[in-house]
C-alpha cells in the first residue's frame, strides 16, 4: 500500500474534481441565446442554470424541486428547500433548520437586463397550471411555442441540460454539480465570509473547502504577499527581432544587453528572440 502511494496511485484514481463555470462562459451561454427566455427551451435552461448557482443546488436536488418551494417578489427570488442530502425531515433532523435563501435581484424601483425576477415570474407563470397535479418543478418546453407541456423532465434529461449548453457553446462538458462549485467558488473569491456561504450552499462540514477554488487573481495576490518585494515595471515579454544584413553598427542599435554587445554580424541573417526578464 505504500508503495502504491509513493508511485502515485492513489493519485491517478482521484475522482476528477468539478471545475467552475466562469464568467466567459456564462456570457457565452447568454450570447448565444442558450440563457434567457426567446424560447420554452432557453428559459427552462436558465431557471435550472441559476437554480444551480444562486442556491447552490446539488445535481439529485433539482429532481426533487416542487413550485411551492420558491417565491418571487417585486426583486427578489426566495428559495425554501424540502428535503436535501443533508435533511430528510426526520427525527435525526428536528435541530436542522432547513436552508431559505432569498436572492435580491435588484433594489426595489428598478429594472435592468437579464432579469431574474422576470424570468422565474415567466416560467412559473407557464407551469403553474400544469403543476399543480404533477410534484415537480422542470417541464418539457415546447418545440415551437413559449410553453410547456404536463409532463415533467426525466432525471437523465435534467443532468443533460449543462453538458448539451456546453456542448452547443464549443465548451468542455462540465455537469450540474460544477453549478454548486459555481456559487461556492465565486462567493469565495469575492471574499464573502464562510457563515455567508454556507447559507447559500447548505453545507454544514468541511467539505466546503472543495468547493471554494481560488481564482488565478486569488493565487497571484496570495503569490506576492509571500514573494520578495520587488519594484515592477511594464515589459514585453516575448519580441522577436529580424536581424537581416546587419553591419557591426547596425546590430550595436538593436542588441542593447549582454554578452551580445561584444558581437558584431555583417552579410548575414539573424534572427534573435528577445526575452525580459524582472
Amino acid at each position: 500500500m505504500k508503495d502504491a502511494t509513493r508511485e502515485g496511485l492513489h493519485v491517478k484514481n482521484k475522482k476528477e474534481e468539478k471545475e467552475s463555470v466562469t464568467e466567459e462562459e456564462e456570457e457565452l451561454f447568454w450570447n448565444l441565446n442558450l440563457l434567457g427566455m426567446s424560447t420554452a427551451k432557453s428559459l427552462l435552461n436558465t431557471v435550472y442554470f441559476y437554480n444551480g448557482k444562486l442556491f447552490g443546488l446539488r445535481g439529485g436536488e433539482h429532481r426533487s424541486l416542487v413550485l411551492t418551494n420558491f417565491e418571487v417578489g417585486f426583486n427578489f427570488v426566495k428559495f425554501e428547500e424540502n428535503s436535501c442530502k443533508t435533511f430528510h425531515g426526520g427525527l435525526t433532523d428536528l435541530k436542522y433548520i432547513p436552508k431559505v435563501v432569498k436572492h435580491i435581484c435588484h433594489p426595489l424601483g428598478e429594472r435592468h437586463e437579464r432579469c431574474l425576477v422576470e424570468m422565474y415570474k415567466l416560467y412559473i407563470g407557464l407551469v403553474q397550471t400544469i403543476g399543480k397535479d404533477c410534484n415537480a418543478f422542470y417541464f418539457r418546453p415546447s418545440k415551437s411555442k413559449l410553453r410547456f407541456e404536463k409532463a415533467p423532465v426525466g432525471r437523465n434529461k435534467l443532468n443533460d441540460i449543462l453538458p448539451e449548453m456546453c456542448k452547443a457553446a464549443g465548451l468542455k462538458r462540465k455537469t450540474s454539480h460544477c453549478l454548486r462549485v459555481t456559487c461556492a467558488s465565486s462567493l469565495f473569491n469575492a471574499g464573502v465570509e464562510e457563515k455567508l456561504i454556507r447559507e447559500r450552499t447548505g453545507h454544514r462540514s468541511d467539505s466546503l473547502f472543495k468547493y471554494e477554488k481560488p481564482s488565478k487573481e486569488k493565487i497571484t495576490e496570495v503569490s506576492s504577499v509571500l514573494g520578495p518585494s520587488t519594484s515592477a515595471t511594464e515589459v514585453k515579454i516575448s519580441e522577436e527581432k529580424d536581424l537581416s544584413c546587419l553591419t557591426s553598427s547596425d546590430a550595436q542599435d538593436v542588441v542593447s544587453a549582454g554578452p551580445l554587445n561584444s558581437c558584431s554580424f555583417a552579410n548575414c541573417s539573424v534572427k534573435i528572440k528577445v526575452q525580459y526578464l524582472q
